[in-house]
């Protein structure tokens, strides 16, 4: 017999839709969101996992003064935090490492291996702390030359690490796995913002010093895993 869904609490009834369309269907049936910037910023590795994994879903995009304005207004606190939040039948997720995980599970970009799994996730691990440790300041030239001394310091460190592992790896993946991770997507993701100029303060070509690392980008950039997503969303590709 099916579980019911007669529970009266809105988070009971998210929870059992959500083990309801997992188990009973393919993940592409389930209903899925995913609200973010009209950017690649933190979302779109996300993107492109989920497409991979075969899943099916809402690419919703705010307007700045939008999210300004929603933001403010919601009483859901998965949005406080900010942006990207994933909806799955109707339950809410926040924290896109998670969502990285969640779809590379599904599409065979993760891995069942542990040591494996811990290298991934270290590594995404290293991406997020090399975003959220960036300094900043209301004043612009002063977060201009804190920017400037992070990248010639801790930033170097973290960069430095994922080149290390780059040259380790027995394959052309940063994990050593035997295809490209969602970790190659965390790291790629990270680099094209660095190269758009979309890191403030951190020079376009600072990866340059980075050979390795600067290697995986063309690596993943040409991968069929995301050369098939730009290709389902031509008007979105700008690499």
């Amino acid at each position: 017999p099916q579980p019911s869904l007669r529970h009266s609490h809105p988070m009971a009834k998210a929870t059992l839709a959500v083990a309801l369309c997992l188990a009973l269907a393919t993940l592409a049936s389930c209903t899925h969101v995913l609200e973010y910037f009209d950017v690649m910023g933190r979302a779109e590795a996300v993107r492109i996992a989920l497409h991979a994994a075969g899943v099916e879903f809402t690419d919703k995009h705010y307007g700045w003064q939008e999210w300004q304005e929603f933001k403010a207004g919601t009483s859901d606190f998965v949005y406080k935090n900010g942006l990207p939040v994933l909806t799955v039948d109707g339950q809410k997720f926040s924290q896109s490492l998670a969502m990285m995980r969640y779809a590379g599970r599904k599409g065979n970009l993760y891995s069942d291996d542990l040591l494996i799994a811990l290298r991934i996730d270290e590594i995404l691990d290293i991406v997020q702390d090399m975003l959220a440790k960036a300094p900043s300041a209301e004043d612009e030239a002063e977060k201009l030359k804190l920017r400037a001394e992070y990248g010639a310091g801790k930033m170097k460190l973290y960069m430095s690490r994922l080149d290390q592992l780059l040259q380790q790896s027995s394959t052309p993946w940063i994990a050593g796995t035997p295809d490209i991770s969602i970790a190659d997507l965390a790291v790629w993701q990270l680099l094209l913002m660095i190269r758009k100029g979309d890191f403030d303060g951190i020079d376009k070509g600072y990866t340059d010093a980075f050979p390795a690392v600067a290697g995986l980008e063309g690596a993943v950039t040409g991968h069929r895993v995301v050369t098939a997503y730009y290709a389902a969303r031509p008007a979105k590709q700008d690499l």
